[in-house]
């Protein structure tokens, strides 16, 4: 019995030796023989190569056909006359412009409804057309899309050496418009052959003292409209034509109030003048040689709509920066009616 678990045990002493052998063997192997590459696993691609392969690439203007157009404005919001309308022509081209909404032409129903405005309407009637106009220029105008027979938009091709403030010159609009509706967010970053969007201006606007308004036009096509403050009593905003001065728009100017001789600054909490500064030049026999008129914000909102300025126009201060990067220097027109 002794002999045979000995026998026994020696044969286990074997096998243990062997199975470590096996292990070194192994391991010999797993630390001294090179990896090869497994044919079938997929490589992660390089990080770099991934977040330029991810940059969106610039997008183009584009032209809108007629079914996209519709898409984007609602014909479930119909333009209705009120039924005490005096002006049945008007009321026939009003339901030929929803007509060419519904069809999503949005030109023709922007030049229809523009031709409106030139009749003779109630008031209420007025207001309908302007705020569909409103609603119409959000498409044609303040997109990257060029509605299809649109004549006051077009493309333009970049050349090599230009620069946005000369092509926004040339087409008599600010250069932020081009900035705004082109998605460019770093004028400098204009490069040769990029095409962009284009607006044939100049812009220009009627501000009606006795409404507290000022309407917006693109050459004589309304855009929209804008609550405004004048002059107060003793300091009247003068009526007639003006342009917007050379040199005249202004973030935060240097400003002394005539009336108290006190300087404010653009750091100064009091400051009176809001977002921003449009100074106008006369150009009339009633305008030219007044000094100080401008189109400006406000540090007191509450002042829109009222008599309360020194002369000037006022405007909502979001409503201003919105104004200051359509109007052009030396090209924008002001008529101030009664």
């Amino acid at each position: 019995m002794a002999v045979s678990g000995y026998g026994n045990n020696k044969n286990k002493v074997v096998v243990y030796y062997v199975v470590i052998a096996l292990i070194i063997i192994a391991a010999a192997i797993f630390i001294f023989y090179p990896h090869r590459k497994n044919k079938n696993a997929v490589e992660q691609p390089n990080a770099v190569e991934t977040a330029q392969q991810n940059q969106a690439a610039p997008t183009q203007p584009s032209t809108s056909s007629q079914n996209t157009a519709a898409k984007n404005i609602a014909p479930g919001t119909p333009i209705t006359p009120p039924a005490n309308s005096t002006n049945p022509r008007a009321a026939a081209l009003i339901a030929d412009a929803q007509n060419n909404i519904n069809a999503g032409k949005v030109i023709a129903a922007r030049n229809i409804l523009n031709d409106v405005l030139n009749m003779q309407l109630d008031p209420s009637t007025r207001e309908i057309v302007k705020s569909q106009m409103t609603q119409l220029a959000n498409e044609w105008l303040f997109t990257r899309v060029i509605q299809l027979g649109d004549e006051l938009c077009s493309t333009y091709r970049v050349q090599p050496g230009d620069k946005l403030t000369f092509i926004a010159a040339s087409h008599k609009i600010p250069y932020q418009l081009l900035m705004r509706i082109n998605n460019i967010t770093n004028e400098r970053s204009l490069r040769s052959g990029q095409t962009l969007k284009v607006i044939q201006g100049p812009f220009h606007a009627v501000a009606y003292k006795s409404a507290f308004t000022m309407d917006l036009y693109l050459q004589n096509v309304y855009v929209k409209s804008y609550k405004v403050g004048i002059g107060k009593d003793g300091h009247e905003t003068p009526p007639g034509l003006w342009k917007v001065k050379v040199g005249g728009k202004m973030i935060k100017p240097t400003w002394t109030d005539p009336e108290t001789g006190h300087t404010f600054y653009a750091s100064d909490p009091n400051y009176p003048l809001g977002s921003g500064w449009i100074a106008l030049d006369g150009i009339d026999n009633r305008t030219r040689g007044i000094n100080g008129i401008a189109i400006h914000g406000t540090k007191d909102e509450n002042t829109i709509g009222t008599k309360s300025s020194l002369g000037c126009l006022r405007l909502y201060n979001g409503e201003l920066t919105e104004v200051y990067d359509l109007l052009e220097p030396g090209q924008s027109e002001i008529r101030i009616v009664e």
